[in-house]
């Protein structure tokens, strides 16, 4: 199981950090908005190297990309909970855990088409319409995403993301 409130709790002290550094002086709202779009580009990013949807030039899955952008999108969600004060969507219990881990894989092109879209559906609802469970259903979503369908274990995302977050 991954250690979800632990991976909080560290990109809230990295982004701190990354303010301090950079004396970063761009307010609440403005902040949200660039947490939201780098979001919406490390998901195209993930789209990317698990390369699914490429039906005319169909090209290897890059295991090592997906992870990575994988990592920087659950690391972004976690931070726009943060700054939306919705961490408590985040933080998964035992049975929505074993939801998430036991959900069949999606391997067909338009189940994974669908599921991405949902993603950046619910997202957009939850931005712009301050929607809580849209939040929590694309969190649940990406989970089920990485965990099922690309077969990404914890520990590889554990890892991947503590490589993240020590880079900085």
């Amino acid at each position: 199981m991954l250690d979800i409130t632990k991976m909080l709790h560290q990109i809230i002290d990295l982004e701190l950090k990354i303010n301090d550094e950079k004396e970063l002086m761009i307010g609440p709202e403005t902040r949200k908005q660039t947490i939201f779009v780098d979001l919406d580009i490390s998901l195209s990013n993930m789209a990317e190297a698990a390369g699914w949807y490429k039906v005319v030039n169909p090209s290897e899955i890059d295991k090592e990309d997906l992870l990575k952008s994988y990592v920087e999108s659950v690391a972004l969600l976690l931070l726009y909970s943060a700054k939306m004060q919705w961490t408590h969507l985040v933080v998964l219990d035992d049975q929505a855990w074993q939801r998430i881990t036991d959900a069949k894989r999606s391997t067909k092109l338009a189940d994974l088409n669908k599921s991405y879209l949902a993603i950046k559906h619910f997202l957009s609802d939850a931005y712009f319409n301050h929607q809580q469970e849209s939040f929590r259903h694309a969190w649940h979503l990406l989970l089920k995403m990485g965990i099922s369908d690309w077969q990404l274990t914890p520990d590889q995302i554990s890892d991947a993301y503590q490589a993240m977050i020590d880079q900085h």
